[in-house]
């Protein structure tokens, strides 16, 4: 049987281990409550931490989806008035199209109508120049030169234009044989009547130098002394050899006295004695430059306009007759 002391003993180390354990614990649940605090406290951390994350989040997705919206309306605003611009520009285009294609329309329809109205009045002037009788074709002539050919197709502007020169040929044809035969019958006013006609339509060749002859003949006699001077000046400058030349050279002189160009008459008078000193109206050439001296003088009064100057003394009167259509030969040809 055992000690008593031995079994106090083993019960006090019994507790003693016990109440070392129950320490070990107590402490062991004290650790263990303060990492639970802790834990605890890390816990309510990162739960602060999410909460505040998701608050920076939703914030960001809210501030995102403003943005985005914002971005959004703007580029839909943008969208819009680059639309609005772009359709503006695109009608105000169209619209400009649209004015230009109406006015083209517009001037391609008047051409049209004046295209029209020309090839009728076309028609109408070569009518004019081939229907009416006798000289009243030459009013096809006038007719044509108020036309717009401009309007006309080239076969057209030359079938008028031929047309109108063989009229011109033709009716100056018979405007200069009237005239030559007037001028022989000595009918001055019907020289001046038919061969100015003939000049108006421009004539060239010995035709028109000799119709100049004639008709400066006929506006001397005629006292037109203003029409006679170019006449007269066209045949002395182009027959320089004409056996009529003299007589025209007098009758210049005479022209030029009457209209007051006393020194050209006698620059005339001068060269037609120098050049023909033999010639039949020398005396009178010489008359002629007596009479442009008085006046220039001043110891005589100039005649009166229309009056033939008075003959200077000594000197033959003026040729009371022109030269008859055989005396009046051109260059090249025998009296």
């Amino acid at each position: 049987m055992p000690m008593p002391t031995e079994s106090v003993t083993d019960h006090s180390k019994e507790l003693s281990d016990i109440k070392k354990e129950v320490v070990e614990a107590r402490n062991l649940v004290i650790k263990t409550d303060n990492l639970l605090k802790s834990f605890h406290a890390e816990l309510k951390a990162v739960a602060r931490q999410n909460e505040e994350f998701a608050r920076k989040q939703w914030m960001s997705s809210a501030v995102a989806y403003v943005l985005f919206a914002a971005l959004a309306v703007g580029g839909a605003i943008l969208v819009s008035s680059a639309a609005t611009r772009s359709s503006a520009g695109d009608r105000e285009r169209l619209e400009k199209q649209v004015g230009e294609l109406t006015a083209q329309q517009e001037q391609l329809k008047r051409d049209a109508a004046a295209n029209a109205q020309a090839r009728q009045s076309a028609a109408d002037v070569y009518r004019m120049m081939t229907t009416l009788p006798g000289d009243e074709r030459l009013k096809g002539v006038d007719a044509l030169v108020k036309l717009d050919v401009a309007r006309l197709s080239p076969l057209e502007r030359s079938a008028l234009n031929d047309r109108a020169e063989l009229l011109r040929k033709e009716v100056g044809a018979m405007a200069f044989e009237r005239g030559r035969t007037a001028f022989r019958r000595n009918d001055m006013q019907g020289t001046a009547e038919h061969l100015s006609r003939f000049m108006a339509m421009n004539p060239t060749g010995t035709d028109a130098t000799e119709a100049a002859f004639f008709l400066g003949v006929a506006y001397n006699q005629l006292r037109k002394y203003d029409q006679a001077i170019p006449m007269l000046t066209r045949f002395m400058d182009t027959e320089k050899r004409s056996k009529n030349r003299d007589y025209a050279m007098l009758l210049l002189a005479h022209s030029l006295e009457q209209t007051g160009q006393l020194d050209k008459a006698a620059a005339v008078a001068r060269d037609a004695l120098g050049t023909y000193p033999d010639s039949e109206f020398a005396p009178q050439l010489r008359g002629r430059l007596a009479s442009v001296k008085r006046l220039q003088s001043g110891t005589a009064a100039p005649a009166a306009p229309g009056q033939a100057p008075a003959a200077a003394p000594g000197a033959a009167p003026a040729p009371a007759q022109p030269p008859t259509a055989t005396t009046a030969a051109p260059a090249g040809q025998t009296q």
